[in-house]
């Protein structure tokens, strides 16, 4: 899913509160806590932002953690005696 990308001062991020329901709650069981930021803008903080690259990195790590794992089947006739049998 694509996110919004916020940018404040040079600083791209998406918020956590923007996401769907469904990825805020998986955000907040596996996202790493010390690189959740906070953001003054308007006198307003937000304190659920992430940096957009470590969004991005997030969201592809758990693409390949839910993607099917590929199986590597093996032939046991292709292999050989050990060489003290």
């Amino acid at each position: 899913m694509k996110m919004p990308i916020e940018t404040f001062k040079g600083i791209e991020f998406v918020r956590i509160s923007s996401m769907p329901k469904d990825q805020q709650d998986k955000i907040w069981e596996t996202f790493q806590h010390d690189k959740i930021i906070k953001i003054v803008r308007d006198q307003a903080l937000m304190n659920d932002c992430i940096l957009y690259q470590d969004f991005a990195t997030w969201q592809a790590n758990q693409w390949t953690l839910s993607s099917p794992a590929t199986t590597l089947q093996v032939s046991t006739s292709s292999i050989g005696k050990l060489a003290f049998d």
